[in-house]
């Protein structure tokens, strides 16, 4: 008795990865919301901060108070 068995050649399979959960869209956009809301509040206290600074140095330079008791 003979077998005739075709050796077929082997191919490269793409590897596969295996993710534990399946990104949902509400997920994507829960993140989004909260990246955005952290930088936007970044953003205002840097902007607020410099704000602040520079009316403060406006307000106490001697030329300010000079135009002011005039």
């Amino acid at each position: 008795m003979t077998s005739s068995i075709e050796t077929t050649p082997r191919v490269e399979r793409p590897r596969v990865e295996l993710v534990e959960e399946i990104p949902s869209p509400e997920a994507a956009a829960r993140k989004a919301f909260v990246s955005g809301a952290i930088t936007s509040g970044i953003l205002c206290a840097v902007v607020g901060t410099v704000v602040g600074f520079v009316l403060g140095v406006q307000s106490s330079s001697p030329r300010r108070r000079v135009r002011g008791e005039q």
